[in-house]
Protein backbone atom coordinates (compact mmCIF):
# COMPACT_ATOMS: atom_id res chain seq x y z
CA UNK A 1 0.00 0.00 0.00
CA UNK A 2 3.00 2.38 0.84
CA UNK A 3 4.39 2.28 -2.51
CA UNK A 4 0.72 2.49 -4.60
CA UNK A 5 0.99 5.73 -2.42
CA UNK A 6 4.60 6.67 -3.51
CA UNK A 7 3.47 6.28 -6.57
CA UNK A 8 0.57 8.57 -7.12
CA UNK A 9 2.19 11.10 -4.74
CA UNK A 10 4.81 11.95 -7.38
CA UNK A 11 2.20 13.45 -9.42
CA UNK A 12 0.45 15.03 -6.39
CA UNK A 13 4.45 16.54 -5.59
CA UNK A 14 4.50 17.74 -9.28
CA UNK A 15 1.62 19.56 -9.72
CA UNK A 16 2.01 21.15 -6.11
CA UNK A 17 5.96 22.12 -7.20
CA UNK A 18 4.68 23.94 -10.58
CA UNK A 19 2.30 25.42 -8.81
CA UNK A 20 4.36 26.93 -6.47
CA UNK A 21 7.00 27.70 -9.35
CA UNK A 22 4.14 29.41 -11.35
CA UNK A 23 4.52 27.28 -14.40
CA UNK A 24 0.73 26.59 -13.73
CA UNK A 25 -1.81 28.30 -12.97
CA UNK A 26 -5.49 28.83 -11.32
CA UNK A 27 -7.77 27.91 -15.06
CA UNK A 28 -4.42 26.16 -16.43
CA UNK A 29 -5.32 22.66 -17.88
CA UNK A 30 -3.67 19.68 -16.21
CA UNK A 31 -1.91 17.59 -18.91
CA UNK A 32 -4.43 14.32 -19.89
CA UNK A 33 -4.09 11.10 -18.10
CA UNK A 34 -2.42 9.63 -20.99
CA UNK A 35 0.18 12.47 -21.09
CA UNK A 36 0.39 11.85 -17.27
CA UNK A 37 0.64 8.47 -17.34
CA UNK A 38 3.56 8.48 -20.02
CA UNK A 39 5.23 11.35 -17.95
CA UNK A 40 5.65 9.62 -14.86
CA UNK A 41 5.51 5.94 -15.99
CA UNK A 42 2.08 4.88 -14.36
CA UNK A 43 -0.87 3.34 -15.29
CA UNK A 44 -3.65 5.65 -15.71
CA UNK A 45 -5.98 4.26 -12.73
CA UNK A 46 -3.04 5.36 -10.68
CA UNK A 47 -3.28 9.20 -12.24
CA UNK A 48 -6.56 8.86 -11.66
CA UNK A 49 -6.34 8.75 -7.96
CA UNK A 50 -4.10 11.30 -7.52
CA UNK A 51 -5.86 13.86 -9.39
CA UNK A 52 -9.00 12.61 -7.18
CA UNK A 53 -6.78 13.51 -3.73
CA UNK A 54 -6.04 16.93 -5.73
CA UNK A 55 -9.50 17.65 -6.64
CA UNK A 56 -10.61 16.71 -2.56
CA UNK A 57 -7.70 19.08 -1.15
CA UNK A 58 -9.08 21.82 -3.43
CA UNK A 59 -6.63 22.14 -5.74
CA UNK A 60 -8.11 21.29 -8.92
CA UNK A 61 -11.56 20.60 -10.37
CA UNK A 62 -12.61 18.14 -12.82
CA UNK A 63 -15.00 18.95 -15.67
CA UNK A 64 -16.91 16.20 -17.33
CA UNK A 65 -15.85 16.23 -21.12
CA UNK A 66 -13.50 18.74 -20.78
CA UNK A 67 -10.44 17.99 -18.47
CA UNK A 68 -8.75 19.05 -15.06
CA UNK A 69 -7.99 22.47 -14.32
CA UNK A 70 -5.98 24.11 -11.50
CA UNK A 71 -8.04 25.62 -8.90
CA UNK A 72 -12.02 26.76 -9.42
CA UNK A 73 -13.66 25.51 -13.02
CA UNK A 74 -12.31 27.70 -15.88
CA UNK A 75 -14.87 29.54 -17.75
CA UNK A 76 -14.58 28.90 -21.30
CA UNK A 77 -16.06 31.07 -23.69
CA UNK A 78 -16.17 28.48 -26.64
CA UNK A 79 -15.21 29.63 -30.21
CA UNK A 80 -16.72 26.72 -32.42
CA UNK A 81 -13.54 25.63 -34.84
CA UNK A 82 -15.72 23.21 -37.26
CA UNK A 83 -19.46 24.35 -36.55
CA UNK A 84 -20.28 19.94 -36.64
CA UNK A 85 -21.81 17.80 -34.19
CA UNK A 86 -21.02 13.94 -34.49
CA UNK A 87 -23.96 11.99 -33.85
CA UNK A 88 -23.82 8.21 -32.92
CA UNK A 89 -27.24 6.29 -33.07
CA UNK A 90 -28.16 2.67 -32.68
CA UNK A 91 -30.64 2.62 -35.20
CA UNK A 92 -32.37 4.37 -37.61
CA UNK A 93 -35.56 2.25 -37.93
CA UNK A 94 -37.02 2.18 -34.51
CA UNK A 95 -40.13 4.36 -33.83
CA UNK A 96 -37.80 6.08 -31.55
CA UNK A 97 -34.89 7.43 -33.02
CA UNK A 98 -36.03 9.79 -36.23
CA UNK A 99 -37.91 11.98 -33.98
CA UNK A 100 -35.19 11.62 -31.28
CA UNK A 101 -32.38 12.64 -34.25
CA UNK A 102 -34.87 15.65 -35.80
CA UNK A 103 -35.06 17.26 -32.22
CA UNK A 104 -31.79 17.10 -32.33
CA UNK A 105 -30.70 18.22 -36.26
CA UNK A 106 -33.41 21.22 -35.19
CA UNK A 107 -31.09 22.30 -32.24
CA UNK A 108 -28.17 21.93 -33.70
CA UNK A 109 -29.06 23.77 -37.19
CA UNK A 110 -30.80 26.83 -34.82
CA UNK A 111 -27.26 27.27 -33.61
CA UNK A 112 -25.57 27.11 -36.70
CA UNK A 113 -24.24 23.50 -36.31
CA UNK A 114 -24.35 20.98 -39.10
CA UNK A 115 -24.79 17.19 -37.93
CA UNK A 116 -22.99 14.39 -38.74
CA UNK A 117 -25.31 11.28 -38.34
CA UNK A 118 -23.50 7.41 -37.98
CA UNK A 119 -25.61 4.28 -37.12
CA UNK A 120 -24.05 1.48 -35.17
CA UNK A 121 -26.50 -1.68 -35.46
CA UNK A 122 -26.14 -1.46 -31.86
CA UNK A 123 -22.83 -3.08 -32.19
CA UNK A 124 -19.56 -2.08 -30.50
CA UNK A 125 -17.63 -3.13 -33.54
CA UNK A 126 -18.92 -0.83 -35.29
CA UNK A 127 -19.34 1.98 -32.75
CA UNK A 128 -15.65 1.45 -32.66
CA UNK A 129 -15.16 2.14 -36.14
CA UNK A 130 -17.14 5.13 -36.14
CA UNK A 131 -15.50 6.40 -33.14
CA UNK A 132 -12.29 5.74 -35.03
CA UNK A 133 -13.41 7.57 -38.23
CA UNK A 134 -14.17 10.88 -36.30
CA UNK A 135 -10.43 10.54 -34.38
CA UNK A 136 -8.75 10.79 -37.40
CA UNK A 137 -11.33 13.32 -39.34
CA UNK A 138 -10.77 15.35 -35.85
CA UNK A 139 -13.45 17.81 -37.78
CA UNK A 140 -16.08 17.84 -34.58
CA UNK A 141 -17.15 20.00 -32.14
CA UNK A 142 -19.16 17.78 -30.13
CA UNK A 143 -19.82 13.99 -29.78
CA UNK A 144 -23.74 12.90 -28.71
CA UNK A 145 -23.92 9.24 -28.18
CA UNK A 146 -26.61 6.58 -27.80
CA UNK A 147 -24.72 3.60 -26.46
CA UNK A 148 -24.38 0.25 -28.19
CA UNK A 149 -25.16 -2.76 -25.41
CA UNK A 150 -24.89 -0.30 -22.62
CA UNK A 151 -25.59 -3.25 -19.87
CA UNK A 152 -22.21 -5.26 -21.78
CA UNK A 153 -18.59 -4.62 -20.98
CA UNK A 154 -17.49 -2.37 -23.93
CA UNK A 155 -14.27 -2.39 -25.34
CA UNK A 156 -14.27 0.96 -26.59
CA UNK A 157 -13.61 2.93 -23.30
CA UNK A 158 -10.33 4.21 -24.87
CA UNK A 159 -11.58 6.02 -27.85
CA UNK A 160 -13.82 7.35 -25.93
CA UNK A 161 -11.37 8.96 -23.01
CA UNK A 162 -9.18 10.04 -26.08
CA UNK A 163 -12.14 12.14 -27.40
CA UNK A 164 -12.40 13.81 -23.93
CA UNK A 165 -8.49 14.26 -24.14
CA UNK A 166 -8.92 16.33 -26.60
CA UNK A 167 -11.52 18.50 -24.62
CA UNK A 168 -14.23 17.18 -27.03
CA UNK A 169 -17.61 17.44 -24.92
CA UNK A 170 -19.57 13.96 -25.04
CA UNK A 171 -23.37 13.87 -24.16
CA UNK A 172 -25.37 10.30 -23.92
CA UNK A 173 -28.74 9.63 -25.10
CA UNK A 174 -31.32 7.17 -24.11
CA UNK A 175 -28.67 5.07 -21.85
CA UNK A 176 -24.81 5.98 -20.93
CA UNK A 177 -21.31 3.97 -19.94
CA UNK A 178 -20.71 4.12 -16.29
CA UNK A 179 -16.47 3.91 -16.62
CA UNK A 180 -17.31 7.65 -18.91
CA UNK A 181 -17.74 10.16 -17.08
CA UNK A 182 -20.08 12.67 -19.17
CA UNK A 183 -23.42 13.65 -19.24
CA UNK A 184 -26.70 11.95 -20.28
CA UNK A 185 -30.09 12.84 -21.07
CA UNK A 186 -33.23 9.87 -20.89
CA UNK A 187 -36.79 8.65 -19.39
CA UNK A 188 -36.11 8.27 -16.22
CA UNK A 189 -36.21 4.17 -16.65
CA UNK A 190 -36.73 2.83 -13.10
CA UNK A 191 -39.54 5.70 -12.56
CA UNK A 192 -41.31 4.74 -15.46
CA UNK A 193 -41.40 1.27 -14.65
CA UNK A 194 -42.28 1.57 -11.23
CA UNK A 195 -44.98 3.57 -12.25
CA UNK A 196 -46.21 1.24 -15.06
CA UNK A 197 -46.03 -1.59 -12.20
CA UNK A 198 -47.96 0.35 -9.64
CA UNK A 199 -50.57 0.71 -12.45
CA UNK A 200 -51.12 -2.80 -12.58
CA UNK A 201 -50.92 -3.17 -8.42
CA UNK A 202 -54.04 -0.30 -8.56
CA UNK A 203 -55.82 -2.42 -10.75
CA UNK A 204 -55.77 -5.13 -8.45
CA UNK A 205 -53.30 -7.35 -10.13
CA UNK A 206 -50.97 -9.16 -7.68
CA UNK A 207 -49.08 -11.82 -9.96
CA UNK A 208 -47.46 -9.59 -12.48
CA UNK A 209 -44.73 -11.01 -15.14
CA UNK A 210 -42.26 -8.87 -16.57
CA UNK A 211 -40.48 -8.71 -19.98
CA UNK A 212 -36.93 -6.85 -19.96
CA UNK A 213 -33.74 -6.03 -22.42
CA UNK A 214 -31.10 -7.78 -21.05
CA UNK A 215 -28.08 -6.14 -23.23
CA UNK A 216 -28.97 -2.47 -21.94
CA UNK A 217 -29.39 -0.23 -19.12
CA UNK A 218 -32.71 0.90 -19.46
CA UNK A 219 -33.80 -2.97 -19.02
CA UNK A 220 -31.74 -3.53 -15.76
CA UNK A 221 -32.99 0.27 -14.67
CA UNK A 222 -36.88 -0.85 -15.49
CA UNK A 223 -36.02 -4.58 -13.86
CA UNK A 224 -35.24 -2.37 -10.67
CA UNK A 225 -38.38 0.10 -11.04
CA UNK A 226 -40.22 -3.10 -11.31
CA UNK A 227 -39.14 -4.84 -7.85
CA UNK A 228 -39.55 -1.02 -6.34
CA UNK A 229 -43.06 -1.34 -7.12
CA UNK A 230 -43.79 -4.90 -6.47
CA UNK A 231 -42.01 -4.97 -3.22
CA UNK A 232 -43.68 -2.03 -1.35
CA UNK A 233 -47.33 -2.80 -3.49
CA UNK A 234 -47.66 -6.72 -2.23
CA UNK A 235 -46.84 -8.13 -5.51
CA UNK A 236 -45.99 -11.36 -5.82
CA UNK A 237 -42.42 -11.27 -6.55
CA UNK A 238 -40.99 -14.59 -8.41
CA UNK A 239 -37.80 -14.61 -10.73
CA UNK A 240 -39.29 -17.25 -12.90
CA UNK A 241 -42.29 -14.45 -14.06
CA UNK A 242 -39.67 -12.08 -15.32
CA UNK A 243 -37.89 -12.86 -18.92
CA UNK A 244 -34.86 -11.17 -20.33
CA UNK A 245 -34.14 -10.89 -23.93
CA UNK A 246 -31.68 -9.59 -26.07
CA UNK A 247 -32.61 -6.97 -28.66
CA UNK A 248 -32.26 -9.46 -31.82
CA UNK A 249 -35.52 -11.33 -29.62
CA UNK A 250 -37.65 -8.22 -28.85
CA UNK A 251 -38.11 -8.14 -33.35
CA UNK A 252 -39.22 -11.97 -32.77
CA UNK A 253 -41.01 -12.96 -29.89
CA UNK A 254 -42.89 -15.46 -31.49
CA UNK A 255 -39.84 -17.85 -31.78
CA UNK A 256 -39.83 -18.09 -28.25
CA UNK A 257 -43.67 -17.69 -27.39
CA UNK A 258 -43.78 -21.51 -25.68
CA UNK A 259 -40.64 -20.33 -23.08
CA UNK A 260 -42.10 -16.63 -23.02
CA UNK A 261 -45.84 -17.97 -21.66
CA UNK A 262 -44.46 -20.57 -19.67
CA UNK A 263 -42.67 -17.96 -17.79
CA UNK A 264 -45.98 -15.85 -17.50
CA UNK A 265 -48.00 -18.62 -16.27
CA UNK A 266 -50.21 -17.51 -13.49
CA UNK A 267 -49.50 -14.30 -13.96
CA UNK A 268 -52.87 -11.85 -14.94
CA UNK A 269 -50.82 -8.91 -16.00
CA UNK A 270 -47.37 -8.16 -17.79
CA UNK A 271 -45.63 -5.13 -17.17
CA UNK A 272 -43.77 -4.97 -20.64
CA UNK A 273 -39.98 -3.67 -21.52
CA UNK A 274 -41.56 -1.48 -24.63
CA UNK A 275 -44.68 -1.45 -26.91
CA UNK A 276 -42.59 -3.59 -28.91
CA UNK A 277 -42.64 -6.09 -26.60
CA UNK A 278 -46.20 -5.17 -25.63
CA UNK A 279 -47.18 -5.41 -28.95
CA UNK A 280 -46.22 -9.35 -29.70
CA UNK A 281 -47.08 -10.17 -26.82
CA UNK A 282 -51.18 -9.01 -27.24
CA UNK A 283 -50.93 -10.76 -30.31
CA UNK A 284 -49.16 -14.11 -29.25
CA UNK A 285 -52.17 -14.28 -25.98
CA UNK A 286 -55.20 -13.68 -28.46
CA UNK A 287 -53.62 -16.48 -31.01
CA UNK A 288 -53.55 -18.65 -27.52
CA UNK A 289 -57.11 -17.76 -26.53
CA UNK A 290 -56.60 -15.99 -23.78
CA UNK A 291 -58.37 -12.61 -23.43
CA UNK A 292 -57.22 -9.39 -23.58
CA UNK A 293 -57.30 -7.67 -20.82
CA UNK A 294 -59.70 -9.24 -18.82
CA UNK A 295 -57.49 -12.66 -18.49
CA UNK A 296 -53.88 -11.07 -19.26
CA UNK A 297 -53.55 -7.35 -18.58
CA UNK A 298 -50.72 -5.97 -20.47
CA UNK A 299 -49.01 -2.24 -20.16
CA UNK A 300 -46.37 -0.49 -22.62
CA UNK A 301 -43.44 2.06 -22.29
CA UNK A 302 -43.31 4.50 -25.39
CA UNK A 303 -46.29 5.43 -26.49
CA UNK A 304 -45.29 4.36 -29.90
CA UNK A 305 -48.04 3.84 -33.14
CA UNK A 306 -48.13 0.45 -32.21
CA UNK A 307 -50.10 1.36 -28.76
CA UNK A 308 -52.94 2.02 -30.97
CA UNK A 309 -52.87 -0.56 -33.28
CA UNK A 310 -53.97 -4.03 -33.26
CA UNK A 311 -57.11 -5.43 -31.75
CA UNK A 312 -56.46 -4.33 -28.30
CA UNK A 313 -54.67 -0.70 -27.69
CA UNK A 314 -51.87 -0.34 -25.34
CA UNK A 315 -51.62 1.38 -22.20
CA UNK A 316 -48.35 2.71 -22.34
CA UNK A 317 -46.08 5.91 -21.27
CA UNK A 318 -44.84 8.02 -24.02
CA UNK A 319 -41.39 8.24 -24.08
CA UNK A 320 -40.26 12.19 -25.10
CA UNK A 321 -38.91 11.08 -28.25
CA UNK A 322 -38.19 14.96 -30.53
CA UNK A 323 -38.15 16.44 -27.01
CA UNK A 324 -35.36 14.23 -25.48
CA UNK A 325 -33.75 14.89 -28.98
CA UNK A 326 -33.61 18.71 -28.32
CA UNK A 327 -32.78 18.30 -25.08
CA UNK A 328 -29.29 16.69 -25.51
CA UNK A 329 -28.60 19.31 -28.22
CA UNK A 330 -29.54 22.16 -26.13
CA UNK A 331 -27.42 20.93 -23.64
CA UNK A 332 -24.27 20.35 -25.13
CA UNK A 333 -24.45 23.87 -26.45
CA UNK A 334 -24.30 24.67 -22.91
CA UNK A 335 -21.46 22.58 -22.60
CA UNK A 336 -19.84 24.76 -24.89
CA UNK A 337 -20.68 27.86 -23.06
CA UNK A 338 -19.62 26.44 -19.62
CA UNK A 339 -18.02 23.76 -19.22
CA UNK A 340 -18.94 22.67 -15.52
CA UNK A 341 -22.64 22.39 -16.40
CA UNK A 342 -24.33 19.88 -15.46
CA UNK A 343 -25.92 18.37 -18.76
CA UNK A 344 -27.43 15.29 -17.05
CA UNK A 345 -31.23 15.07 -17.67
CA UNK A 346 -34.16 13.12 -16.79
CA UNK A 347 -37.81 12.82 -18.25
CA UNK A 348 -40.99 11.81 -16.19
CA UNK A 349 -43.79 10.18 -18.11
CA UNK A 350 -47.56 9.72 -17.24
CA UNK A 351 -49.75 6.99 -18.65
CA UNK A 352 -51.86 7.10 -21.64
CA UNK A 353 -54.62 4.87 -20.78
CA UNK A 354 -56.88 2.77 -23.20
CA UNK A 355 -57.74 -0.86 -23.47
CA UNK A 356 -55.16 -3.19 -22.11
CA UNK A 357 -55.39 -3.23 -18.73
CA UNK A 358 -58.36 -5.01 -16.70
CA UNK A 359 -59.38 -3.65 -13.20
CA UNK A 360 -59.82 -6.78 -11.22
CA UNK A 361 -62.12 -5.06 -8.33
CA UNK A 362 -64.58 -3.45 -10.81
CA UNK A 363 -64.46 -5.89 -13.64
CA UNK A 364 -63.89 -3.08 -15.80
CA UNK A 365 -61.45 -1.57 -18.27
CA UNK A 366 -58.59 0.61 -16.14
CA UNK A 367 -58.74 3.95 -17.04
CA UNK A 368 -56.60 5.15 -13.92
CA UNK A 369 -58.21 6.91 -10.49
CA UNK A 370 -58.99 10.14 -12.26
CA UNK A 371 -61.31 8.30 -14.46
CA UNK A 372 -64.94 8.42 -12.57
CA UNK A 373 -66.74 7.19 -15.34
CA UNK A 374 -64.87 4.26 -17.02
CA UNK A 375 -67.19 1.98 -19.64
CA UNK A 376 -68.38 -1.05 -17.54
CA UNK A 377 -68.00 -4.78 -20.02
CA UNK A 378 -69.21 -8.15 -19.51
CA UNK A 379 -66.12 -9.93 -17.81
Amino acid sequence: MAGQEAKYQKIINWVRQEIADGSLRSGDKLPSEKELSERFGLSRQTVRHATGELEAQHIVSRVQGSGTYIGGVRQLVYEPRYMSVAVLSTFYESYIFPPTLKGIERVLSKNGFSMQVSFTDNRVTREREMLRQILEKGNIDGLIVEPAKSALPNPNMDLYREVQERSIPIIFFNASYPQIEAPCVRIDDQAVARRATQLLLDAGHRKIGAIFKSDDRQGALRYAGYLDAMMIGGGEVHQRHVVWVDTPMTTNLGALEDYLFQRIEGCSAVMCYNDEVAYQVVNLALKRGLRVPQELSIVGIDDSYLAGMGKVQLTSFPHPKEMLGRKVAENLMELFRKPDFDGNYLFESEPVYRESVWDLNAQMIYKGAADETPQREDS
